[in-house]
Formats: C-alpha cells, structure tokens, sequence
C-alpha cells in the first residue's frame, strides 16, 4: 500500500472516533492534509476550536455558530431604515438628527476644551466623574463616542497684483489623529 493511502486511512481512523484526539491529529495535520473526503475543511474546524474534538455535540455546535453568525450579519451589515429614519431626512423626531445635534454639542465642546489652558492645576487633577451610572447607562452608546471628527484645513491667501491671488496651504494636523 502506498505511504497516500496508508496516510488517508490515518486521517480515517483518527476523524472517525468520537472523541478526536488532538494531539494525534496535530501531528497528521503537520505534513499536510489530503484533499480526499473534505478532511483539510474538517481538520482545521477542529484545529481552529469551530468544532469541538467531541463528535457527538458538533450538530448542536454547528446550529449555536450558525445563529451566531446570523446574529452578526443582522447587527454589522446596515439594512435600509424606513424613509424618516434617513441619515439626509428633515423630519425633527429622527434619530438622525438627534445624532447630528449631539455631534455639533460635542465638537463646540471640543474646541472650547482646546482653548483651556491645560497648565493650570485645575485640568492636570484626576476627577472622580463621570459617574459609573452615567458610563454604563443601559447599553447606549455614549454621547462623547459618537462625535464624528472632522478637521478643516487653512490657509493663507496673498494678494499680488490685481485680482492675482495665490492661495499658501499650510499643513495641519488634527490633535484627534494623534495618539
């Protein structure tokens, strides 16, 4: 028989036991595995802790990762809202436009913070706020972590002649880019 077949049939007995020993699979896996019967998708499910090594509990592991995975597809892929709850919509109620006002509270804030003078005492002190109630208000998102940052550029504009202008760009950067 060759070393192929005598390596299938390996991969055979070992996958076939109800009880995967892992060890022994790790070291079949080490030299490769081979295509035949769908063992290479199937070591690594095992290798990679997708399936556990106990064969009998896979079905109820493969229904439990499969809802998973559907409850992941339904929370990160963004479905289409009804009309009033469009990000451009003028409707007053929307969440959207909450949001918007809540960013434009919360980057007003930002720049007045940024004029403080941060050598005086008073903001080189750790505070005891914000209160944990407040942190772990029921699972919203907080207020300070849906401000969108944005940065606008200046520039400078020297005048040469008549209606000859030359626009200077100088390079910024945004204190929210730095870390």
């Amino acid at each position: 028989m060759s070393s192929y077949r005598m390596r299938v049939r390996d991969f055979e007995d070992t996958l076939s036991q109800d009880l995967i020993d892992i060890k022994k699979l790790r070291k079949l896996c080490f030299n490769g595995i081979p295509d035949e019967q769908g063992f290479r998708a199937l070591c690594w499910k095992i290798l990679l802790n997708y399936l556990p090594p106990d064969q009998t509990i896979w079905s109820e592991t493969l229904i439990k990762t499969r809802k998973l995975y559907a409850q992941y597809i339904e929370e990160l892929i963004v479905t289409p809202g009804s009309g009033d709850d469009h990000p451009l919509s003028v409707n007053p109620d929307s969440q959207w436009q909450t949001f918007f006002k809540d960013n434009e509270v919360l980057l007003q804030i930002d720049k007045d913070v940024r004029r403080l003078c941060p050598e005086i005492s008073f903001f080189q002190q750790a505070a005891e706020y914000p209160c944990l109630a407040v942190v772990t208000s029921g699972g919203r998102k907080r207020l300070h972590r849906r401000v969108t940052h944005s940065t606008l550029s200046s520039a400078n504009v020297q005048r040469r002649g008549l209606g000859v202008t030359k626009n200077m760009r100088k390079p910024t950067v945004s204190s929210c880019l730095q870390t």
